[in-house]
């Protein structure tokens, strides 16, 4: 489902107002009272290991601020509905202070959802030099919104195989060498792979039958290969067709053919961590709860299975949502200042690497929080990790490589259940996202 579909024209029209209101989570509607005090209201989708953290912060800022008149109440709204929630309570005139996301947000600048930070962020004294210029320009939305910053960068993440080191000792291999091919990865992962009969019990290779953990990897292996989901230009799609349909093969290739990947997986992270899986390519925000079961791993650099090393990036950033009172901005504005300013913590702990060249440059950003060999791969990693970016487009979402119920995952399920040819694939990729591309 495209942001274009859940635009709040749409939803107004759909549903009114009232219904609309009626679907939102009760809690809400409560706002202090008091006259001198101001609660603002955060909606976060982060549930995993890494929402602990990001708990962590919001306590820290309730705790600096307990006798300044400004908490912070924190609502978890799931990830799958966090979009159309924040389109459903905007419609409804109460849309969150500010929330979190790790997409583009064309859609919301065009329709006015979100509030325009560079007055806000020069009067809360935001140091915007502070930031990577990579991290403020995926920041900002030019065809409708100008020069004009709408999200604050909170941290960059890369895509990066985790390694259960037990089981690397258990093949009789040596972590620190590392493959740095495709072909040394698939060998690597059949000396881990075991089986019962024809059946694979722990996956070399950790995969899926369907959803987020064969796309991203198609998404990854094509790009290395050679595709873009979009040309240079802007105006084309599915450059260098052959090299998507290799790899789609190559993800074929790890169930039927190397056997080092089962679909019978279902939750992965779990089978991770169960010890279902050897290698596990995903991201920083499991590196907290991995620890916690103290499982035996280190993180790795993804290796160059194509022509160049690339892999996925993701921003996590927030934003501020339109309000019937525009003086809560500023207060918003502060808090989401001093989230920045002292997010330390969560670049070591919670997530990946800062936007924040002072936190990156400090003397103690590799011996503090994670063990840097479960996260150092993730922050070096951004150094290759700029290619497979979303897509800065209204019907982005449709072309991101990190989802499970998109148009490309929902295309790909097909070939990963055999029920269509790759050709066929790559043929209604080719249509379907044409389409998309020329709507916005």
């Amino acid at each position: 489902m495209t942001m274009h579909a859940f635009s709040r024209r749409r939803i107004i029209k759909a549903a009114g107002a009232t219904a609309i209101a009626g679907a939102l989570p009760m809690p809400f509607i409560r706002r202090a009272t008091a006259a001198s005090a101001i609660e603002l209201v955060h909606w976060s989708p982060l549930a995993a290991s890494d929402g602990e953290v990001w708990g962590k912060m919001i306590n820290n800022f309730n705790e600096a601020h307990k006798d300044k008149g400004v908490s912070i109440k924190m609502e978890v709204i799931n990830w799958d509905d966090y979009t159309t929630k924040v389109l459903a309570s905007a419609a409804a005139g109460a849309a969150p202070d500010f929330g979190w996301n790790t997409d583009p947000r064309p859609g919301f600048v065009r329709d006015g959802l979100l509030v325009p930070l560079n007055d806000l962020v020069a009067s809360s004294g935001l140091d915007v030099s502070d930031f990577t210029e990579f991290s403020i320009n995926a920041s900002k939305f030019p065809k409708y919104g100008g020069d004009e910053l709408f999200q604050i960068p909170l941290d960059l993440m890369s895509l990066q195989p985790e390694v259960n080191t037990a089981h690397v000792s258990e093949a009789g291999l040596n972590i620190d060498e590392w493959p740095q091919d495709g072909e040394g990865l698939i060998e690597w992962a059949k000396a881990m792979t075991k089986m019962d009969g024809d059946k694979v019990v722990r996956s070399g290779i950790m995969m899926t039958g369907s959803g987020v953990q064969p796309t991203v990897t198609w998404g990854i292996v094509a790009e290395q290969m050679g595709f873009q989901r979009i040309s240079d230009d802007g105006k084309s799609v599915c450059v260098n067709p052959d090299a998507g349909k290799a790899a789609m093969q190559w993800v074929l290739d790890l169930f039927d053919k190397h056997k080092v990947s089962t679909r019978d997986v279902t939750d992965r992270y779990k089978a991770f961590g169960t010890g279902q899986g050897s290698i596990f390519w995903t991201g920083p925000w499991t590196i907290n709860g991995y620890l916690e079961q103290k499982l035996p791993f280190v993180t790795k650099h993804f290796p160059k299975i194509g022509a160049r090393q690339v892999t996925y990036f993701e921003r996590g950033a927030l934003e501020l949502y339109v309000q019937k009172d525009p003086s809560r901005y500023a207060a918003t504005m502060d808090a989401v200042k001093w989230l920045s300013d002292n997010s330390f913590l969560w670049c070591t702990e919670g997530r990946g690497a800062s936007p924040r060249k002072s936190i990156i440059n400090r003397d103690d950003y590799k011996t503090s929080g994670a063990p840097w060999d479960v996260r150092g791969a993730f922050v070096e990693g951004m150094e290759y990790a700029t290619a497979i970016a979303d897509i800065p487009i209204v019907n982005g979402a449709d072309f991101n490589i990190y989802s499970g119920g998109n148009f490309l995952a929902k295309t790909l399920e097909q070939v990963w259940a055999g029920q269509t040819s790759i050709d066929d694939a790559m043929t209604k990729l080719q249509e379907g996202w044409q389409k998309l591309l020329d709507e916005g």
